[in-house]
């Protein structure tokens, strides 16, 4: 029975290592997401997927100001209260 927790707990950790991308300035990345999504015909569960193409800029940034935040949120701002 332990033999079966440890193969478990060893087998979790190795499948969860995902290596760290190190990329200079001026790479450029591409990530991919598969997502599932339900649809109105068959197969009715589709992956559908999503790709993110940025290039590598400075990774330290300044900080910049908070923006305000409004005070009075209503019908003027377009949203309507029912």
């Amino acid at each position: 029975m332990q033999f079966k927790f440890t193969l478990a707990v060893i087998a979790g950790i190795l499948a969860s290592y995902t290596p760290q991308v190190i990329a200079a300035e001026g790479d450029v990345l591409t990530a991919t997401r598969v997502f599932h999504t339900i649809i109105r015909e068959s197969p009715f569960l589709v992956d559908r997927t999503t790709t993110v193409v940025w290039t590598q800029g400075k990774t330290v940034t300044e900080a910049s100001e908070p923006t305000a935040i409004p005070d009075t949120v209503g019908p003027a701002d377009g949203i309507s209260v029912e």
